[in-house]
């Protein structure tokens, strides 16, 4: 029979801790929905060739995240709330498959799937979502 291995709580927040220092200074981007089915091989070029274009849009600055927070069993981080407006009267829409966060070392840190997509295409429109990174034990 195999060792099992398990995380303790303590060792699920000092990987919160180390992944808050990482995060520090990272951008969040979207992807537009023709980025087919992404996984977790996927590179960063990948993403960056669906990033959004629509009117108005930028990659966002998170310089900060939350000190971990317990939920459940697992301990969380999060970044305030980021919002990507369309700005304009016309112009340049997308359909919104998700997010994706890179370090400001230039790494692809991890990727959210929006469940439905989203539409960003016409004045009022945005998208808005709190960035949160979580750490199960057990």
């Amino acid at each position: 029979m195999a060792d099992t291995s398990f995380v303790s709580s303590q060792g699920a927040n000092d990987v919160a801790l180390l992944v808050q220092a990482q995060v520090a200074s990272c951008t969040m981007h979207l992807f537009q929905a023709d980025l087919v089915a992404p996984t977790p091989t996927t590179p960063l070029s990948d993403f960056l060739s669906a990033e959004a274009n629509f009117d108005g849009y930028t990659a966002l600055t998170i310089t900060a995240w939350s000190d971990p927070v317990l939920a459940g069993n697992a301990w969380a981080i999060y970044a305030p709330t980021q919002t990507f407006r369309f700005t304009f009267s016309v112009g340049v829409g997308n359909t919104i498959g998700g997010y994706f966060i890179v370090t400001a070392g230039g790494d692809l840190k991890d990727y959210t799937i929006f469940n439905p997509v989203e539409a960003v295409n016409a004045p009022g429109q945005a998208i808005i979502r709190t960035p949160v990174e979580v750490f199960p034990w057990g």
